[in-house]
């Protein structure tokens, strides 16, 4: 192993490359998805929309997101597109589009929208932040996923009130405009020139491998793993689609918290403040999560965030006349939330290795993102059924508890399973 590669590898880029993740992350997903809800209202006001016929544009783009994550997974492992090419196309797909919304006067312009926005997402999501991170940090691989979910969290917290009020300033048209400039911006430098699949691509090592390690092994970067056709037939994958998809499910706990507040007689104000405090919280639960999982184990810090949420669910039942319960239960119920981003990723990684972890994961969130949009509309026909907010909460719980049977089940029989080894050459030609 040559001193150049050795230095090379403290060299701080596997923390850019972090970064670069999080700047494309607030770019596409915070600003299209997240800062998206901002012009629901006033783009239906204006044009006459139906409010909850034009929002499943956004649920259409969810589902071309989960139909275009295996194929991002497949790109990845083949190898035969740059990372850098799929993720520039990737983020044009989406701002292009979200740009020329100012433009749009009929409904079904949003949906053709969605197709090429959903597409974009699949690939600047964690189906390739976490392969590629994984690749770029032997160690606290857990926590650089947790950043780039902080970063996104801190820039949609400074931006939605500045965007807010430029709507209202300037409208939503030109306010489409602005945020799609002002995203291509954050984004498009670190897809072109930062971020690559490999710390081989720059002639580096991993932040944390251990050079003189490498120097015995005969300069390869080994990588273990089960094979991808053989992790679909088996019983950890089956237990991972099942976690998944619950997590996913009750995640979006945070988009009830006003109907709720409303519902028990609480008032808006305390629903405005639950989910303040969920999304306070995300901004500091995320490289908290990614640090346990590297120090417990992904599956063990898993299984013990799902108790917390266990718990915030016991604090929200009995909330209904206690606002200080409310936000204080919002707040701890964020873990849920949390955890689909850095601990979805990090306990696959853990079961099936990073042989095909692109593939396998990729398979296992378009599960996942195909349920997700079926949460807000189950937890909400629960109360309408039953006429008792409260059993919202009680279902959370109970989804919790399989989460955990089924981590444990996944965990035990991942041990059983056969895995190869790959040599990947640790001082690849920089492919730039």
């Amino acid at each position: 192993m040559s001193t150049e590669v050795a230095k090379k590898s403290g060299s701080g880029y596997a923390w850019l490359v972090m970064v670069g993740f999080g700047m494309v992350m607030c770019a596409t997903i915070g600003a299209i998805t997240v800062m998206g809800g901002l012009f629901y209202y006033p783009v239906c006001e204006e044009l006459g929309f139906d409010l909850s016929s034009f929002t499943l544009y956004v649920t259409l783009s969810m589902v071309f997101m989960a139909l275009g994550m295996p194929i991002c997974g497949k790109i990845m492992a083949s190898g035969k597109i740059k990372l850098s090419v799929l993720m520039t196309v990737a983020v044009l797909l989406e701002l292009v589009p979200f740009a020329c919304m100012s433009m749009f006067t009929e409904m079904w312009m949003w949906f053709v929208a969605a197709v090429p926005i959903g597409f974009g997402l699949s690939a600047t999501s964690t189906v390739t932040a976490a392969p590629t991170l994984g690749n770029w940090f032997h160690k606290k691989t857990g926590f650089a996923i947790g950043m780039i979910f902080t970063i996104q969290s801190i820039f949609v917290a400074v931006a939605s009130p500045i965007f807010s009020n430029m709507i209202e300033m300037l409208g939503w048209r030109m306010s489409y405009v602005v945020l799609a400039i002002i995203a291509a911006v954050m984004a498009l430098p670190f897809t072109i020139f930062v971020i690559r699949y490999r710390p081989e691509d720059k002639g580096m090592l991993p932040y944390g491998y251990d050079p003189n390690a490498v120097e015995e092994e005969g300069g390869a970067v080994a990588e273990t793993g089960v094979p991808y056709k053989l992790a679909l037939r088996s019983v950890p994958f089956v237990m991972a689609v099942l976690v998944v998809m619950m997590s996913m499910t009750i995640s979006n706990m945070n988009v009830v918290f006003p109907t709720y507040a409303e519902v028990v007689g609480l008032g808006a104000i305390v629903g405005g403040f639950m989910v303040t405090a969920a999304s306070l919280a995300d901004i500091a639960l995320n490289p908290i999560l990614g640090t346990t999982a590297d120090k417990f184990g992904p599956t063990k810090s898993f299984i013990g965030w799902t108790v917390v949420t266990m718990v915030s669910f016991v604090i929200l039942y009995f909330s209904v006349n206690s606002p200080i319960l409310a936000i204080v239960g919002a707040g701890i119920n964020d873990v849920m939330y949390a955890l689909c981003g850095v601990g979805l990723a990090t306990f696959t990684m853990a079961w099936f290795g990073k042989k095909d972890y692109e593939r396998i994961f990729s398979t296992v969130m378009m599960f996942g993102y195909l349920v997700a949009s079926l949460g807000v509309p189950i937890m909400m026909k629960i109360y309408e059924v039953t006429g008792a907010f409260e059993n919202v909460f009680v279902f959370g719980f109970i989804v919790c508890a399989i989460i955990i049977v089924c981590l444990l089940v996944g965990e035990k029989q991942s041990a059983k399973l056969p895995q190869e080894t790959v040599e990947v050459a640790a001082e690849a030609a920089p492919q730039e």
